[in-house]
């Protein structure tokens, strides 16, 4: 704490709320030091002897656990620096900002923190991403407010940046602490923030190992991959449009049609297909865009056992090759599609959509 650059204010919210907050969030743009306000927080109230659950739902800085994820760790006394690697509960997102991932990013929210509140946390604070600005963010913030019912919304702000938020929040009812940020805040250069996702992703991922999972056990909630009638396209007729290509993988479910193929051939039929299967639409995955594609492992409660990345998916051979540091696969119910490759845990180096739909 002798690091912290610590405003008078916040010595106020500290004795203020330490009665009568359950749920406090904390909002600020990116660089606003709200991390470092988070741990300030918890350090003092812990010290009076108040058990604290930290939410961490900054998805592509986290403190807490690897990015794309939120994360929760109880405190009942005074942390030190080391006490916020390896949180015991995270929740697979799927991207390091809530765009594209909104339901995502309020599901896993909600969960973390009914799990804080269930463990026995007097206080649980929710850290929160710097996505302020546009619609989307307002959307995101507002839902996320109506959600969690928070006592307290401490806001960090260096002058007005978030009061196209915060006037919202007062005319309905949500009482908000405005709060100047910590002087000495340090502004990252993306490439500064893309290393620490680096250096976070290498943590996490440094006791992991090649492991196969049956496909056929688990379910891809993005997709009805497994869960369709399996269609051997040689067992179609030439009018079908996909007679004797070759590693195609065919399912139907309702008025989808599931194609799993190696690459995408821009000369398939499929106009054709869609009115030969009576389909409304044809999801597509392309086997090579799957490559390192970071997933969450999810038990059959829902619950994160952890992060890995495709290595390969073979839907002949019925089973997927993760490299993750999960050490007993079988207890994987469920495996989440995210957007982002992770070469072999380490390098984040793209963002993609693998489902495309036609």
């Amino acid at each position: 704490m002798n690091t912290i650059d610590i405003q008078a204010e916040w010595e106020q919210v500290v004795e203020r709320l330490k009665h009568d907050a359950k749920i406090c969030i904390v909002l600020g743009k990116t660089d606003s030091g709200k991390s470092t306000f988070c741990k300030y927080l918890i350090h003092r109230w812990t010290d009076s002897g108040i058990c604290v659950g930290y939410v961490d739902s900054d998805l592509g800085q986290s403190t807490l656990g690897p990015p794309t994820t939120v994360g929760l760790k109880i405190f009942n006394s005074p942390p030190h620096q080391s006490d916020y690697a390896n949180p015991p509960h995270l929740h697979f997102v799927g991207n390091t900002a809530p765009e594209g991932f909104l339901l995502q990013t309020l599901h896993a929210v909600k969960i973390v923190v009914d799990k804080s509140c269930q463990q026995g946390a007097q206080i649980t604070l929710v850290d929160t991403t710097g996505f302020i600005d546009g619609p989307v963010a307002r959307i995101l913030k507002l839902y996320k407010i109506e959600m969690l019912r928070p006592q307290w919304i401490l806001a960090l702000q260096e002058e007005y940046e978030m009061e196209h938020l915060l006037k919202g929040y007062e005319k309905t009812g949500w009482p908000v602490i405005r709060l100047a940020c910590s002087k000495h805040t340090a502004t990252r250069s993306q490439a500064e923030r893309q290393r620490y996702r680096g250096e976070k992703y290498k943590a996490y991922f440094k006791l992991a190992k090649n492991v196969e999972c049956s496909i056929h056990k688990v379910v891809f909630p993005s997709c009805i991959f497994g869960t369709g009638q399996k269609i051997h396209p040689d067992e179609l007729p030439k009018e079908a449009g996909i007679h004797g290509r070759n590693h195609l993988y065919l399912e139907k479910c309702g008025n989808e049609l599931l194609i799993v193929a190696d690459h995408m051939d821009e000369s398939m039929p499929f106009y054709k297909l869609k009115g030969y299967f009576s389909v409304t639409s044809i999801v597509l995955i392309e086997r090579q865009q799957l490559k390192d594609l970071l997933v969450g492992l999810n038990d059959e409660n829902n619950n994160t056992l952890g992060l890995g990345t495709i290595i390969d998916l073979d839907p002949f051979a019925g089973k997927i090759t993760l490299f993750t540091p999960v050490s007993d696969i079988s207890k994987v119910a469920t495996i989440r599609l995210g957007a982002l490759k992770v070469e072999r845990g380490e390098r984040e180096y793209g963002r993609i959509r693998v489902i495309q739909y036609l």
